[in-house]
């Protein structure tokens, strides 16, 4: 463990949120004893390389009741928590990569907790339990076929059905994965040894270390994963990894040692159709619900669209509404106006010839000699304006033109004075 502290010391170092990315760490790792810390090169898809912590180890997951150990690897970024991790499987030279929805053919991890990734609501504990859920669903995974199991040496007792070969064949015609361990003496463990390198897997969608591949986990941190039985060789029935089987594969009995058969009846194929079309049942029902969800989600946007326009169109129709009642009273007053002018306009016509001066009519005496007071200084004003323009013209001559004015101007003084006294007398303001 202090080798541990010391590599992600010296890996965070350089981290943003070092304290943040520590605690994160180290409770995965509390959980998850198999993984182990390393500082490692990650060459990014643009050919930029950076030094990342990287979480290296295999992690339980539970497949049709047996417990496998599934090799991980995961690279923390230098933002982390603020930014997801990347995931990826790493498999052994023993087993092949199962593309599907949640892993690619390179190996890595695309989920909705990562898409979705959050802090402090997500977090690396919380991933690797989904990754555990997940892989229990459609492990990443399957035993590969190697070619030196064809050349191995038949069991004992093989040599009694000749021409038979030792393990079932699947409809492929490739023999069907078998575990290792079973040509091993018991206790032997199938991890590679630390010795064991992940680069030789021949595998180059898998970020690691530009010189070297993966180092191997040691043996002693892993539990057997298939308890010897009383023979050399085991007659345990589960495998090391969940087997990528194909449908339509015929039943074969083959014998192991004398005393101990494996035989694989018809019950087992139909147990194994069955399971099949069940999980493909279940991943069509579960696209189908997506899809579906989707279509759902999709009409509920659209209702909502149109119940806010159903409110805009309402709002529009109660303001047009109200529009129309305030035009149709504009229009009645307009035509009670204009019934009003044609009748002033026929009395008009009806009426004799209209003398100006009696035209206005004031209401007492003062009224009409301030009326007839500020006509006479406002003709007189004209007057003046007129005698001007005229001794500009030469119509008159200026000794006219003086005497005029000065005749003029003495009445208009005394018409602006009693103008002023009536006003006064009416209770008027002053004329400015």
């Amino acid at each position: 463990m202090a080798g541990a502290d010391q590599v992600l010391k010296q890996a965070l170092s350089k981290y943003k949120y070092a304290d943040i990315a520590r605690r994160d760490v180290t409770n995965a790792m509390t959980q998850f004893k198999d993984l182990r810390p390393s500082h490692d090169s990650f060459i990014f898809n643009d050919g930029n390389r950076k030094e990342l912590l990287n979480l290296d180890g295999t992690i339980p997951v539970t497949y049709k009741g047996s417990i496998y150990n599934i090799p991980i690897g995961i690279w923390i970024l230098d933002t982390h928590p603020y930014n997801p991790p990347m995931v990826f499987v790493k498999p052994t030279s023993a087993m092949q990569i199962k593309p599907g929805r949640n892993v690619d053919t390179n190996g890595k991890v695309d989920l909705p907790y990562l898409r979705d990734w959050r802090y402090p609501q997500s977090d690396l504990l919380g991933l690797i339990q989904i990754l555990v859920i997940v892989f229990g669903e459609e492990p990443p995974v399957f035993s590969r076929q190697s070619q030196m199991a064809q050349s191995r040496p038949p069991y004992p007792g093989a040599s009694q059905y000749p021409g038979q070969a030792p393990y079932p064949m699947q409809g492929s015609g490739f023999p069907m994965p078998m575990p290792d361990s079973m040509n091993q003496p018991p206790g032997y463990s199938q991890y590679p040894s630390s010795s064991t390198q992940y680069g030789g897997s021949g595998f180059s969608g898998y970020p690691g270390p530009a010189s070297s591949g993966y180092p191997g986990y040691p043996t002693q941190n892993y539990p057997l994963q298939y308890p010897s039985s009383t023979n050399q060789y085991g007659g345990g029935s589960n495998l090391p990894y969940p087997q990528y089987t194909t449908p339509g594969t015929n039943t074969v009995t083959s014998s192991a040692q004398p005393g101990s058969t494996s035989t694989v009846t018809e019950e087992h194929l139909r147990m194994s159709l069955l399971s099949a079309v069940e999980d493909k049942m279940k991943r069509r029902l579960r696209e189908m619900f997506e899809q579906a969800q989707a279509e759902m989600n999709v009409l509920h946007k659209t209702q909502a669209d149109l119940v806010k326009g159903k409110e805009k169109l309402e709002v529009m129709v109660k303001e047009l509404e109200n529009e129309k009642v305030e035009i149709e009273n504009n229009i009645k007053l307009l035509q009670d106006k204009d019934q009003e002018v044609k009748e002033v306009l026929q009395k008009l016509d009806n009426q004799d010839k209209l003398d100006i001066d009696e035209a206005v009519v004031t209401t007492t005496p003062l009224y009409r000699q301030l009326l007839n007071s500020f006509a006479e200084e406002q003709a007189i004003e004209d007057a003046i304006y007129y005698l001007g323009e005229a001794l500009r013209k030469d119509v008159i001559d200026l000794d006219v033109f003086l005497k005029q004015v000065r005749e003029l101007s003495r009445k208009q003084f005394f018409l602006r004075a009693l103008i002023q006294k009536c006003r006064e007398k009416a209770g008027l303001p002053p004329m400015a």
